[in-house]
């Protein structure tokens, strides 16, 4: 796939950009292991058909600005240390989403990894950047919407600068971007965002991912609609861990047990199993005090009309929820859908995504 030079685009936009590069990276969904990565025991995650997609413009211009464009509904423009965001209003609302998305902007168009020779700095020509973001997952819902975003715009950048896709390099340097603004970060989202498919994480061995047949794997995600907290409900867990003991020892014992029979349960394409699996993992995390009534109810209403199994994704408290389901039971889909939609709820179906990072 070649870059595409501005004599390629519309004639309307032949003499603003030298250069336009889109890209995309796949959101996440955890099927096992939140939390229990933190302390070392292994997870299962798997990339989604749903994408965070960024393009860069580079103008014919030389005003030292970086303009993002969001479809979330604003535009910030940076001048200098100048940041504004258009319109006002939603200045207080995105405000620190935006200094986020800079600081990341940042790191990736000053590593030499990234761009190679092709240079965005003072002394370029061509020192203007527009990117713009078209994100298909929610804010703080748990389907790895800022790695999606670091692997989309490393993508894209990479591409500017030497002309082809190194997959590997490409990740390593979301992970450093990511860690900007989340220094914790495992670099779990990362991976599977950028090779895609389903694979384990842990603290020692990384990421692995397996080779499996995911025809079969349908997924029903629920957005609860309250963004969550990622720090705080990491912090409340290892309270709990301080102050159970015992019992956390006993849950982590529990779910190691869980986990495997998870891996076995995919490798024979056991959809059955898989579904009991996810519902025992889930009453773990309650346990855990990281759920909340309406998770429960969405959790009580999917496995109620047919879902084979229900829990959390993400850290939880807020966030998305995600349900296995076997869509040739059409009547229990429907009327599932329709008990969703009376809690005011949105939601989409998806499967795994295979290829991870693209051009588009």
């Amino acid at each position: 796939m070649n870059l595409i030079r501005s004599k390629d685009t519309e004639t309307t936009t032949s003499d603003r950009y030298s250069f336009t590069v889109k890209a995309m990276a796949p959101g996440k969904v955890i099927l096992f292991g939140e939390h229990f990565v933190v302390y070392g025991f292994p997870s299962l995650i798997a990339s989604i058909e749903k994408f965070f997609k960024v393009t860069i413009q580079i103008p014919n211009s030389s005003n030292s600005t970086i303009k993002i464009e969001s479809n979330l509904g604003f535009t910030s423009v940076r001048q200098g240390s100048d940041i504004h965001i258009k319109p006002q209003s939603l200045g207080p609302i995105f405000g620190d989403v935006v200094s986020k998305l800079y600081k990341i902007v940042d790191y990736l168009t000053n590593s030499k990894v990234i761009l190679g020779n092709y240079s965005l700095g003072k002394s370029s020509n061509n020192n203007d950047l527009i990117i713009k973001l078209e994100s298909e997952l929610p804010l703080g819902g748990g389907l790895g919407s800022s790695s999606a975003f670091c692997v989309a715009l490393s993508t894209s950048l990479y591409y500017l600068g030497h002309a082809f896709l190194d997959k590997n390099t490409i990740c390593i340097q979301s992970i450093n971007a990511e860690k900007v603004i989340n220094v914790d970060t495992s670099g779990a989202d990362c991976n599977i965002c950028s090779f895609g498919g389903l694979g384990t994480f842990d603290k020692v061995n990384g990421f692995k991912r397996i080779s499996v047949n995911l025809d079969d794997f349908e997924f029903l995600v629920v957005d609860t609609g309250k963004a969550h907290d990622t720090y705080s409900i990491v912090e409340r867990v290892s309270k709990f861990r301080k102050n159970n003991t015992n019992l956390f020892k006993d849950l982590c014992e529990s779910y190691l047990q869980i986990y495997e029979k998870g891996i076995t349960a995919i490798q024979k394409q056991n959809l059955q199993d898989l579904g009991y699996l996810l519902n025992q993992n889930h009453k773990l995390l309650s346990t855990l005090s990281i759920s909340n009534p309406l998770i429960d109810k969405i959790i009580e209403t999917c496995n109620y009309h047919g879902a084979l199994g229900t829990k959390i994704t993400g850290a939880g408290d807020g966030g998305c929820v995600l349900s296995l389901i076997d869509r040739k039971d059409k009547m229990s889909e429907k009327i599932l859908l329709e008990r969703l939609n009376e809690l005011g709820l949105r939601y989409f179906f998806t499967r795994v995504d295979k290829l991870g990072l693209r051009l588009i």
